[in-house]
């Protein structure tokens, strides 16, 4: 019986160190996003352009983890020979000026720093009356962007979103353009607006120029709003 007893003392006590274990690792945690949250931070926008090569946004991170900071939002794409990097940063405002400093210093990258607001505190009272995803696909034509997209200004739609990219046509002799979009315009919407006549305009401007062009009404959970959807 002594010897069963000692066994249950022992696990109890095994038990007892585990939990308290959890206690205070839990305990440290909060104490650390507690920490964090309190420091003065600054927000920043960071543009990173340069030659492609490996390692590039892991060295850009680096730099951010060693200053204290955290990325949120972040866009990178090849373009050519070259890469681009746009990252929204969350840095102790003690670091701010260092961090800057160190990415502009990165070899090889021309690097921009942008002082903005806390996304997480700006607050907004218009809301999206309308939004639509755009797509073209076709022959690539001189100034196609700049046409598209002064009919989508004409008709006062922001672009939210945009991307294009050119491959050689399948049985070569032309290079084919594609372009996919989101654009929206705020609520109320003025009178007259017609997601139809945008749609018009732009498949007239597509047979002009031997393109396939469409908007599409959308309804998801972060374009909340849509013509048809209210």
């Amino acid at each position: 019986s002594s010897v069963i007893a000692s066994y249950h003392i022992r696990i109890l006590l095994y038990l007892i160190i585990m939990l308290a274990k959890r206690l205070i690792s839990t305990h440290l945690r909060k104490n650390v996003v507690r920490c964090f949250s309190s420091i003065d931070k600054e927000f920043l926008i960071v543009n990173a352009v340069g030659p492609d090569r490996p390692g590039i946004v892991s060295e850009v991170t680096k730099l951010v983890v060693d200053k204290g900071g955290n990325v949120g939002e972040s866009q990178a794409s090849r373009l050519g020979s070259h890469f681009g990097l746009m990252m929204l940063i969350t840095v102790p405002k003690v670091s701010s000026h260092n961090l800057q400093s160190a990415v502009k210093g990165i070899e090889g990258l021309n690097t921009s720093c942008f002082i903005t607001d806390d996304p997480f505190a700006i607050t907004t009272s218009t809301r999206d009356g309308y939004s639509g995803h755009f797509t073209l696909s076709g022959a690539d034509n001189p100034g196609i962007v700049h046409k598209i997209t002064k009919i989508l200004a004409k008709h006062r739609l922001n672009i939210d979103e945009l991307k294009t990219f050119e491959e050689p046509a399948p049985y070569g002799g032309t290079t084919l353009f594609h372009m996919s979009g989101i654009a929206t315009s705020p609520a109320p919407l003025a009178n007259g607006f017609s997601p139809k006549a945008i749609r018009d305009e732009l498949q007239e401007l597509g047979d002009e120029m031997n393109c396939d062009v469409d908007v599409e009404d959308m309804l998801d959970d972060k374009y909340s709003a849509s013509f048809y959807g209210g």
